[in-house]
């Protein structure tokens, strides 16, 4: 099947292509990824499977795919939802965030998708049509996230790890105000944008307020490629939000075997099983945020334990072998399954203190 994935810059970091057309065409399609941001994919074909990934651009205007469409496309984001539609090829879209209008999405979408039960309950309050509306559980990469690997170097204090917006409700101020609760432990917080940036500017003053500055550090954006090594440095990984964000960072610590203290909202509420995998709290309580990171740094076992599991749950839920399959056959009830390729004697197998650190400088 010839699938093209598209992904505009609208989209938050957290909700990228790359795990979801690298699972794709190692299940054997051909993947084309248009993309505004295309650095978050190295255009390069799997390492296994007889499929095919290429990414290209996003132009502002034309198909992108000249005299080979593709048999459908998956969008992901409102923009990407309308430019794909505007082609006529059967489209099948993802809204992570927010939803279409509230008419419901534009004639030509085919299937809409959901990565969890929150998600899929929001957007049907946005006007998406039940019949219309799919859940498909986020994807996580967990042969590049993994217990086993070079680890991002530390000190002698338990270390507190978050990735994702810093935005105000995202997160990050809750952590900060929980670590002033926490008398030696250390966090590090992935995300944001490089150089000037008032939401950094503004946890900053936070953190000084709370008396903890010498105990903050904020890495800017850390890519897939740097994440593992600062995920397996944590002893817990937070995400704990007032309001639905990505859920791929909690993918990826539960991937990299890491117990996760998170919020219980959005899709780490589905992602994260309380007392199994790590530890659920009601959002915007960093006394509660606190009093579960105490009780994980208290119990070597506690979080090996947690780990091991989060480990198992999100290579069998959420790995990328699982979701191709999933993805493979909602897309064949739409077009038909694909026609096998002569040409292939194979199969893919589905199961086979001051302003701190730069994250070059702490990564490199």
């Amino acid at each position: 099947m010839r699938i093209a994935v598209i992904r505009t810059s609208e989209v938050p970091d957290g909700c990228g292509t790359a795990p979801v057309s690298t699972a794709l065409a190692v299940a054997g399609h051909r993947v084309l990824v248009l993309t505004d941001r295309p650095g978050e994919h190295d255009p390069v074909p799997p390492a296994t499977g007889p499929g095919e990934l290429e990414v290209r651009p996003l132009a502002g205007t034309g198909t992108g795919w000249d005299d080979d469409p593709p048999d459908l496309v998956h969008a992901i984001g409102p923009a990407a939802v309308r430019w794909a539609v505007a082609t006529g090829v059967p489209t099948v879209a993802a809204y992570p965030t927010g939803g279409p209008d509230p008419s419901g999405p534009p004639e030509g979408v085919a299937l809409v998708l959901a990565d969890s039960q929150h998600r899929h309950t929001a957007l049907l309050e946005t006007g998406v049509p039940r019949a219309q509306l799919r859940t498909v559980p986020a994807c996580v990469d967990t042969d590049d996230y993994t217990p086993e690997g070079p680890a991002l170097r530390r000190g002698e204090h338990p270390r507190l790890v978050l990735i994702g917006s810093l935005a105000p409700g995202a997160g990050a101020g809750t952590a900060i105000r929980a670590l002033a609760r926490l008398r030696d432990a250390e966090l590090l917080v992935a995300g944001g944008t490089r150089g000037d940036d008032p939401d950094r500017a503004r946890l900053f003053a936070m953190a000084g307020e709370a008396g903890v500055t010498g105990r903050v550090r904020f890495l800017g954006p850390v890519g897939d490629a740097q994440r593992p090594r600062l995920l397996r440095s944590a002893d817990v990984v937070l995400e704990v939000p007032n309001r639905a964000v990505p859920v791929a960072p909690v993918l990826q610590a539960m991937a990299c075997a890491r117990p996760v203290v998170g919020s219980a909202v959005g899709g780490a509420a589905d992602a994260v099983v309380d007392r199994v995998t790590g530890l659920l709290v009601r959002p915007g309580r960093p006394a509660d945020v606190a009093a579960a990171v105490r009780d994980l740094l208290g119990d070597d076992a506690m979080r090996a334990g947690y780990g091991i599991a989060g480990r198992d749950r999100a290579v069998s839920r959420f790995g990328r072998s699982r979701i191709a399959v999933t993805l493979t056959a909602l897309y064949g009830g739409l077009i038909g399954p694909a026609e096998p390729d002569p040409e292939s004697d194979s199969e893919s197998d589905p199961e086979a203190g001051a302003e701190p650190d730069s994250a070059m400088e702490l990564l490199g």
